[in-house]
């Protein structure tokens, strides 16, 4: 009884994923529960050794995707399907904070024995708590919401999306942007159309950024942190490609990266100005609108990038904070244009209502949907927030005027 007690939790357990087994019908009752409590075991070691293995990686500033990529490479866990492992995987880093343990492997011991769930670390909780439900938003980053944008200058939108339908693909149109699309279920990665650039991952908070930009046919725009260009291929889509755009980033890899990627999006290059610098001192001084979608600690993209959660630090919030000034400073001091666009994929007041409290007279609420911004400061009703809530990452956008 002990044994088939203990099988049967191992057969419920979603996380060991054990799967039939094919056991000669001539085997004992009591030998097959010991055979699979065996295999169970094994698996459940293998399972530990990955995680583990993953965590090394995270812990040291990789990506989930590249960390999940360089331990697949060196640790084998058989008879899992990689997609969930995955999956699991994500589930694990974002459970980081919730366990007792200190060591990686006692860490995912915890979560092999049941131990999930998103938490917060302390400072992170009490930083939040006065601005909103932490405990709400914590459960809104567990899951997980995909977006994507149907790519106008490589196809027609109503046959992108039939032919993605007809590859088990279930999705929901987003009422206030005719091309982005929400995924219901199944993986839009491995059809064609993503293969092909018809389609890409695009979050519906940042399509809205570009949205709130309001880019019209032969604009002359200035990205002061394009890289790696699906704002900039946005813009082009909007406008069919009439569009001029200065596209400027600090890292010339980056931008190497984001030309390719422009390439195959079918963006015309001859409309973009590649340009490398720091836009704290910009050499580009006039456009008519500008977007900044400046580096940040990227708070917002906790539940598509868990591994923003373990290594998230005060210090990276006040690092990032700073070059935000004093870009936002240049553009005000420097750049003539009709307005700039502000963006952070933060969902710290740092990085979003403490900047747009400086420039009160110059705010204007951007023209899409959201909520407002944090209670407490002055400029929260002339900014939008996006968050887990919206089923989006989350967004601070806000308008400055820069013609006053």
């Amino acid at each position: 009884m002990h044994y088939r007690k203990k099988i049967k939790d191992n057969f419920v357990f979603n996380y060991t994923r054990i799967k039939y087994l094919k056991i000669k019908k001539s085997t004992s009752v009591s030998n097959k529960y010991f055979c699979v409590a065996l295999i169970s075991f094994v698996k459940e070691r293998e399972l530990i050794d990955f995680l583990s293995t993953l965590l090394y990686y995270i812990e040291n500033n990789y990506p989930l995707p590249v960390a999940f990529k360089n331990t697949k490479r060196i640790k084998k866990v058989k008879g899992f399907n990689y997609d969930e492992l995955y999956k699991l995987s994500r589930e694990f880093i974002l459970s980081y904070y919730s366990f007792k343990s200190s060591k990686r492997s006692d860490k995912a011991k915890e979560f092999t024995n049941g131990a999930k769930g998103l938490k917060f670390p302390d400072w992170m909780e009490e930083k939040l708590n006065q601005y909103i439900n932490v405990k709400e938003l914590e459960k809104s980053f567990f899951i997980k919401n995909e977006w994507i944008r149907i790519n106008t200058l490589k196809g027609d939108i109503d046959k992108t999306v039939r032919s993605l339908e007809s590859q088990n693909i279930e999705l929901e149109e987003d009422p206030q942007l005719p091309c982005i699309f929400r995924i219901m279920k199944g993986d839009a990665r491995k059809t064609k159309e993503f293969k092909d650039y018809k389609i890409v991952f695009q979050d519906k908070a940042s399509a809205l950024v570009v949205k709130s930009l309001e880019p019209e046919m032969r604009d002359i725009i200035i990205d002061l942190s394009s890289a790696p260009g699906i704002k900039v291929s946005q813009i082009m889509a909007m406008t069919e490609n009439t569009a001029r755009i200065t596209a400027i980033d600090l890292d010339v890899k980056r931008l190497y990266r984001e030309i390719e990627f422009l390439k195959k999006m079918n963006v015309n290059l001859d409309r973009i100005n590649f340009v490398l610098q720091d836009s704290s001192n910009s050499s580009v001084l006039r456009g008519d609108k500008v977007l900044l979608d400046a580096p940040c600690s990227s708070s917002g993209m906790i539940s598509n990038e868990p591994s923003i959660l373990v290594n998230l630090t005060i210090d990276k919030i006040n690092y990032y904070s700073k070059i935000q000034e004093n870009i936002l400073r240049e553009i005000i001091s420097n750049i003539t244009a009709h307005y700039v666009i502000y963006s952070v994929c933060s969902i710290f007041p740092e990085e979003g209502e403490e900047h747009t409290d400086n420039f009160l007279d110059i705010l204007e609420k951007p023209n899409i949907e959201g909520s407002s911004g944090y209670n407490g400061f002055s400029s929260s009703n002339y900014v939008v927030r996006l968050s887990p809530f919206n089923n989006t990452e989350g967004f601070f956008i806000s308008k400055l005027i820069l013609n006053k």
